[in-house]
């Protein structure tokens, strides 16, 4: 008698422990309902001017892979576009996202990009970038990881992204996103690849250009 409660606590237990792993994991994913906010998000991601301070938008906006898309919950949260620097020639590709935040905010460059043809060079660098917000004078500085990748072939091309996450107003980047994040239920991430070299850093000129525009078109969390 007394193995048999013990058998049906224990079932108890595991269904309870389930149902609650259940609705937090639907909360952060937004599995059963759109949250409040995000599509007004959505929305307004999609208005980027194409032409920001000395850079103009490459051809049309791109398409991301699928199964990406489809992984990060981002359907209609993501804009994917080239600039290039009308005085220097230099094009950046930029990546804006805004979705749930338990999908975007632990996927990384360093997961999805390299294989067969780039390695990183090293780990990956905090950078700071001052930005000057009128309409917020308390606004801090954003902060972006850096991370490089190096082809492997002979010419050893190198790739530099900056990526950082945001809740609608400053850009952090954080050594733990889940935990800095997990009241949150969706958030933007922001991914800018160039190809780099000794000379000039155009992911971060672009990011010095291109900022204060960017902060006009997020929208606070929920």
């Amino acid at each position: 008698m007394l193995k048999s409660s013990q058998l049906i606590i224990g079932v108890v237990v595991v269904i309870v422990v389930t149902f609650c792993m259940t609705v937090y994991s639907g909360m952060q994913t937004g599995r059963w309902a759109l949250f409040k906010g995000l599509a007004e998000a959505q929305k307004v991601l999609k208005d980027l001017p194409k032409e920001m301070s000395d850079w103009v938008v490459v051809g049309d906006d791109q398409q991301m892979d699928n199964e990406q898309v489809t992984m990060l919950q981002i359907q209609n949260g993501y804009l994917a576009r080239s600039y290039r620097n009308t005085k220097t020639q230099a094009v950046v590709h930029l990546v804006l996202m805004v979705g749930p935040t338990g999908r975007i905010v632990v996927h990384t460059p360093e997961i999805c990009f390299g294989g067969k043809d780039y390695e990183k060079e090293k780990n990956r660098t905090s950078v700071t970038i001052p930005v000057t917000l009128q309409d917020k004078p308390d606004e801090s500085d954003d902060t972006f990881w850096k991370v490089d990748f190096v082809n492997r072939g002979l010419k050893r091309d190198k790739i530099s992204f900056y990526y950082s996450i945001s809740l609608g107003n400053s850009w952090i980047a954080t050594e733990n996103p889940r935990s800095a994040f997990q009241f949150y239920r969706y958030a933007y991430k922001i991914q800018i690849q160039s190809l780099s070299n000794s000379e000039e850093d155009n992911v971060k000129t672009f990011l010095q250009d291109c900022l204060p525009t960017i902060h006009e078109f997020l929208r606070p969390c929920n």
